[in-house]
């Protein structure tokens, strides 16, 4: 039998098939991109935190080593702000400071060294801004808002700058040095026994150890120099080379920010320091109820500046009254408006207020009969919060003026007080319907022991 030779069938010629293949796997691919991209920036009206739980993704380190993985703690101090390295190569720096930052780390150490052998150095001088038991040193920002100006004193007066709390507790259990920065902590036998730190002497002086409690008109001085000298804003970038949150507050932050889902820069904030003692308010007796009337004004012009700042954002709450944040974020007709949108769909959302749990208001730490050190920690929480938004709007003290410092004070604007404003209402365009306003933020506990809401 003859067998029949096999035959190669010739190949096809000018079929698309590997083409078609090719083009498809492309369409995949740039369809997993958009859908990846859109997850990871669309912002959400949940509280899952998954925005920013994403955007911490972005810089965590491909190496899965335990040395090498980082925590989000981590994130609050090295990624959310630039690092002490980067502030100082930046060009816009002054020159002053960071000829001043090396000197003092050398120094520091050099200083240290010697009192390690017993040896003397006379010729090292220091300023210290102190809060000692027995100081009157006023709240958070009154201590904290003159750093960046003695940091230009110690340096035109070749000084070390040091701090020293010790009440409501030392500095350093909520802001220690960022690393790479100026270390500007005390230990507490750095110096002799009984040595004198000369309060309010002369920095120019002769003495060796010159000490100050608070200066009330040094962050003006300070505003004053960056626009004549400088020209833009470094207030934020010196006190970032002196200050990061302690590991406690970073935990805490993080937290706060992921249940929020903020994301730095793309928040803003309002402060209401409702119980300064001003117009017939007095701090020791002071309740919601009492002043109703008043806050309501204040707290809607406040949302209104900062929806005017920053349109269709998350607001970022902040008080020295619980109820006050209550108010904003259940009774309001900011509330009104969050639930009209996101629930029965009448008309867009044009803002959303938000907050940390407020069980506890903020305690004043000039003012408050508590000891404990964590009871103030929400205090510097709001601060670094306020500082990491885009814009504030802050009424009346200190605290709000920082945090809008820290936040870069470019976009900034007062809702009370001096040089304040009245912002239009950015609700007035949208159409209400009458109904009860419904709980849209986790405020729990909100009246003090023994007051019935």
């Amino acid at each position: 039998m003859l067998s029949t030779p096999h035959r190669t069938k010739p190949k096809p010629r000018g079929k698309p098939w590997p083409w078609v293949i090719g083009v498809c796997i492309i369409l995949y691919a740039i369809t997993i991109f958009i859908f990846q991209h859109k997850h990871l920036y669309a912002p959400s009206t949940s509280a899952g935190g998954d925005a920013l739980t994403h955007y911490f993704r972005q810089s965590e380190t491909k190496d899965t080593s335990t040395s090498a993985k980082q925590t989000d703690t981590d994130f609050i101090s090295q990624r959310l702000h630039p690092s002490a390295a980067d502030i100082l190569q930046s060009p816009k720096l002054p020159d002053w400071v960071k000829q001043y930052a090396a000197w003092h780390k050398v120094q520091r150490h050099r200083y240290f060294e010697a009192r390690a052998n017993n040896e003397p150095v006379d010729d090292i001088r220091f300023l210290i801004s102190r809060c000692l038991a027995n100081d009157r040193c006023g709240g958070a920002s009154d201590r904290l808002q003159d750093m960046p100006y003695n940091l230009m004193v110690a340096n035109e007066t070749n000084r070390v700058l040091l701090v020293r709390w010790e009440k409501p507790s030392s500095l350093q259990h909520y802001l220690v040095p960022p690393e790479g920065g100026i270390d500007w902590t005390m230990p507490d036998d750095m110096f002799d026994e009984g040595e004198k730190f000369h309060l309010r002497r002369k920095e120019a002086g002769a003495d060796r150890i010159v000490s100050v409690i608070r200066r009330d008109s040094a962050a003006p001085i300070f505003r004053q120099y960056e626009n004549t000298v400088v020209g833009h804003k470094i207030y934020h970038e010196l006190f970032r080379l002196l200050f990061t949150p302690s590991p406690a507050l970073s935990e805490r932050v993080t937290k706060t920010m992921k249940s929020l889902d903020l994301i730095p820069s793309e928040y803003s904030s309002v402060h209401l320091r409702v119980k300064y003692p001003h117009g017939g308010v007095k701090e020791e007796d002071f309740t919601f109820e009492k002043h109703k009337s008043k806050i309501v004004g204040w707290t809607n012009n406040a949302v209104n500046c900062a929806a005017e700042l920053h349109p269709n954002s998350t607001i970022y709450v902040s008080s020295d009254n619980n109820d006050t944040v209550g108010y904003l974020l259940e009774d309001s007709p900011f509330a009104k408006h969050y639930i009209d949108a996101t629930e029965h769909k009448k008309h867009p959302l044009l803002l959303k207020l938000v907050s940390r749990d407020y069980s506890c208001e903020n305690e004043h730490v000039a003012f408050s009969s508590n000891k404990e050190a964590d009871g103030f920690m929400s205090v510097f929480e709001d601060l670094v919060i306020m500082g990491m938004g885009r814009c504030l709007a802050h009424g009346v003290g200190g605290y709000g003026r920082l945090g809008a410092a820290l936040s870069g004070g470019e976009c900034a604007v007062a809702h009370r007080g001096r040089n304040s404003k009245t912002c239009s209402d950015v609700l007035a365009t949208t159409s209400f319907e009458t109904g009860t306003f419904k709980r849209i933020g986790k405020v729990t506990n909100r009246s003090k022991p023994g007051h019935k809401p």
